[in-house]
């Protein structure tokens, strides 16, 4: 995916909130999970997990393995979320035979992936919210 590629038509909710820490995780999935819950038509409740879940998953290894600067961006149409976290470590996220994270990120997403962003790294996923 190129920056840019498959916003059309998305509502694009921006949040830099950091993530130093886990309590920066924790306000991030409490603003995501009011997002959703505001959103036309409402996700069902598993959507939101499963939204939820990646977005923990992806935040969480921009915490553990990225350096510098971390960024969330959540864009939303009415049949799927785009999440997104940025971090300044080049080197590509990868699913690991010891770790089930972006295995769950596989699973829950139609789509994930990541692209260079010269200084750092964006890693993506599409989530279904109908």
């Amino acid at each position: 995916m190129t920056p840019g590629e498959g916003y059309e038509g998305l509502l694009a909710v921006h949040c830099d909130m950091g993530l130093e820490d886990r309590d920066d995780l924790a306000r991030v999935h409490q603003w995501t999970q009011a997002v959703l819950e505001s959103h036309q038509p409402v996700p069902a409740p598993e959507r939101v997990r499963d939204v939820l879940l990646v977005l923990d998953e992806l935040a969480s290894n921009a915490l553990l393995h990225g350096t510098g600067r971390r960024r969330v961006v959540l864009a939303v149409q009415p049949d799927v979320a785009l999440l997104e976290v940025a971090d300044d470590n080049p080197e590509p996220a990868a699913l690991r035979v010891d770790g089930m994270g972006l295995q769950l990120v596989d699973d829950l997403s139609s789509r994930w992936g990541q692209r260079s962003t010269g200084s750092g790294k964006t890693v993506w996923a599409r989530v279904a919210i109908s």
